[in-house]
């Protein structure tokens, strides 16, 4: 074999190589947005009582935001597993995860399901201390208001905590 085959062999491996990344990632991406199977399993009715809730958000959305997708499904089914004025639930956002209200500016799909969500009475605080610190201008966040402002993430927190409330970071 002489050196010039060798130098083909090889771009064609990196072009195969090249090709399988973008195949696979198309369907990782696919996998995410694409269309699920419906199925059919029996609804299991629990009467989980009253709830208060903090969920903790400090991550970024992600590939595709499929985190933040993530947690708000997780939202929207702890809303469906308890009867009507049964939940308190308050999504506290430090750090990256002031990006979830970033996105949905730029995302109607997005938005809608945090209006969603604002409707059946999830409160969605941000932590003044991260908008100061990223140069985030709270007017460029989807849906924010003034009442809406926490002075420190972890310190509303504790206090939520000392109010009855329960930590969740699915």
């Amino acid at each position: 074999m002489s050196a010039t085959t060798i130098r083909i062999d090889v771009k064609l491996l990196a072009v195969a190589v090249i090709a399988a990344v973008i195949a696979v990632g198309g369907w990782q991406a696919w996998r995410i947005v694409g269309p699920r199977p419906k199925v059919d399993v029996p609804r299991v009715v629990t009467d989980f009582g009253h709830q208060k809730v903090i969920y903790h958000l400090t991550e970024g959305g992600g590939y595709l935001g499929r985190e933040h997708r993530n947690w708000l499904g997780n939202m929207e089914n702890h809303f469906a597993a308890l009867e009507p004025g049964e939940l308190d639930l308050v999504v506290v956002m430090n750090g990256d995860g002031v990006d979830l209200l970033t996105h949905a500016a730029a995302d109607e799909k997005l938005a809608a399901r945090i209006d969603a969500l604002k409707a059946r009475g999830a409160r969605f605080l941000v932590c003044r201390n991260t908008l100061i610190s990223r140069g985030i201008e709270p007017a460029s966040l989807y849906g924010l208001r003034t009442g809406d402002l926490i002075g420190a993430g972890v310190a509303q927190i504790a206090l939520l905590e000392r109010q009855g409330y329960g930590y969740l970071k699915p």
